[in-house]
């Protein structure tokens, strides 16, 4: 599966409508300029900052979707957020969640779990990647 760029325009209203089960709407203004989407599978976001520190975030998969595919969407929106913030330069990728599935994701990535509660997680951008993600 290949990610290509977010773009407002076309994949909006989509996203809109994969949030709607949860009660969760987002407005274009609220979405950074960098995100992923896997057509009709999931989408996720590269949050920047002005230090060497950015944020995965934002990542959705479409309802309905067998386990297998909402696994290879989501991985590879997670590959295209992360090799996007090394392409910037950026040297930390934080993420955080609740969910202990996406923690577990995040650690086949190579993310470290950083804290309690909410699972924050870190990737050090200057390390390779784990073997096959």
């Amino acid at each position: 599966m290949k990610p290509v760029r977010f773009d407002p325009k076309v994949h909006h209203e989509l996203l809109n409508l994969w949030r709607k089960p949860w009660d969760e709407t987002m407005t274009p203004e609220a979405l950074p300029e960098f995100g992923f989407v896997v057509p009709d599978k999931a989408a996720g976001f590269l949050y920047r900052t002005d230090s060497s520190v950015a944020l995965i975030e934002g990542i959705i998969a479409a309802p309905g979707l067998t386990k297998e595919d909402r696994n290879e969407a989501v991985n590879a929106i997670v590959a295209a957020v992360r090799d996007e913030a090394r392409r910037q330069g950026f040297k930390l990728l934080l993420g955080y969640s609740q969910l202990d599935a996406i923690k577990n994701r995040a650690e086949r990535f190579g993310f470290i779990h950083v804290g309690p509660g909410y699972h924050m997680v870190a990737l050090d951008l200057t390390k390779p990647d784990p073997a096959g993600l």
